[in-house]
């Protein structure tokens, strides 16, 4: 399968990582999960480990990585170290990080209090099969966070586009990544934003990379994302929709089954 190497943008980004960015992600994850002590916590698709490790920060007393990419897990297995020295919460010896994928049958065997899957399940190649596996990992009571791309009639168009960036030669890439973070600074000033504001501890130019090479790439409505766990005993919290047409809707569930 056709697939972007997230693993070197992750690592590209944990590279840059300062403190305050640490900070920001680990108080945008209290926000959606609230306190987490003694919590178990499934991060899905962890990348370079940021949320991960934000988890155990907030007192989660066990916490699973996982990443389809070697490279995010030997990255997130660096970071860590890093991040340690930011915040005493962080105990090394309760996070985890392995190779696995969502779609795969090698899953992990325990449910958890939080499964958290960030702009992840999208890029499987496989959506639905990956919210139903998901789903299976969250322990009765237990809450589930995922940000999806929303569904709109442009999503066809970046999907050209993401294919395009991942079939391309490095330097065609490297010009789309600039293209596209030329007209973000355009639209960003146009608009009185900050296009620098680091939201969730993210960076401007490897969320630009991120965005225009993630490849797999589906999509759906936020009713559809809804119904479809609600038919799975879940309990919607939370929806925060996203500012644009085609970014992430984030969602809040509650296992009740």
């Amino acid at each position: 399968m056709l697939k972007f190497a997230f693993g070197k943008n992750w690592q590209a980004y944990s590279q840059q990582l300062q403190q305050d960015d640490y900070f920001s992600a680990k108080k945008s994850l209290y926000e959606l999960a609230g306190d987490m002590h003694n919590k178990t916590f499934l991060d899905i698709g962890c990348g370079s480990g940021l949320f991960s490790i934000s988890a155990s920060g907030l007192g989660a007393k066990e916490v699973l990585g996982i990443d389809v990419d070697p490279q995010c897990v030997a990255t997130a297995r660096d970071l860590i170290d890093k991040v340690s020295l930011w915040d005493s919460a962080v105990k090394k010896d309760a996070v985890v990080f392995k190779e696995g994928s969502i779609v795969d049958d090698n899953l992990p065997s325990a449910q958890y209090d939080v499964v958290y899957s960030w702009g992840v399940l999208h890029h499987t190649g496989d959506m639905y099969n990956a919210f139903a596996n998901a789903a299976a990992l969250v322990k009765e009571n237990g809450i589930l966070i995922i940000a999806i791309y929303n569904r709109h009639f442009t999503s066809p168009i970046w999907k050209a586009i993401k294919y395009t960036y991942v079939k391309s030669p490095a330097f065609i890439q490297k010009i789309m990544a600039i293209s596209l973070a030329g007209v973000k600074l355009v639209a960003a000033t146009l608009s009185g934003q900050n296009p620098f504001k680091k939201l969730r501890g993210m960076h401007f130019y490897p969320d630009i990379v991120d965005w225009v090479g993630g490849y797999p790439y589906e999509y759906a409505s936020i009713s559809e994302v809804c119904n479809f766990f609600e038919a799975k005993g879940f309990r919607t919290k939370k929806v925060i929709k996203t500012a644009g047409f085609t970014g992430c809707n984030e969602f809040v569930f509650e296992k009740q089954l």
